[in-house]
């Protein structure tokens, strides 16, 4: 596997790889994260974690936009424990979570983090207006 592209600008962290990109852009109390392509669920393990030690996922106070929509790799369900352990918990209960999906094997997501973050509303959208509506970003 070739070397991924790093960029860290401002608030927002994007990684290339041969399989596809994930991208990570946080604003006060938003957090919008993209994933494309065939990504292995340890990439997004890795950005999460890259991210938070560079200083951009500290604050455990934001809602969340998740588009899979362009995401067609395989989902490890072993890994959804590592995600939980890098990512902060949204203790907050004013933090949802929506993620924009393609169809509804991947809306099964939103139901696994549910129990990985009790605390934070969850919600699943075919688009990305009814999805930032929903959030309250409209």
């Amino acid at each position: 596997m070739a070397p991924p592209s790093t960029s860290l600008a401002g608030h927002n962290f994007c990684r290339s790889f041969p399989e596809g990109m994930i991208s990570l852009e946080v604003q006060p109390c938003r957090l919008i994260f993209r994933i494309q392509g065939a990504l292995h669920s340890e990439h997004i393990v890795g950005i999460i974690g890259e991210a938070r030690a560079a200083g951009l996922l500290q604050e455990d106070h934001f809602s969340a936009l998740v588009d899979m929509r362009d995401f067609t790799g395989v989902i490890d369900w072993k890994v959804i424990p590592k995600i939980n352990d890098v990512m902060p918990k949204g203790d907050y209960c004013g933090n949802k979570n929506a993620y924009i999906v393609r169809d509804e094997f991947f809306a099964m997501l939103a139901k696994v983090n549910v129990a990985l973050f009790p605390n934070t509303e969850h919600a699943t959208f075919h688009n990305e207006e009814e999805a930032v509506k929903w959030l309250g970003w409209a």
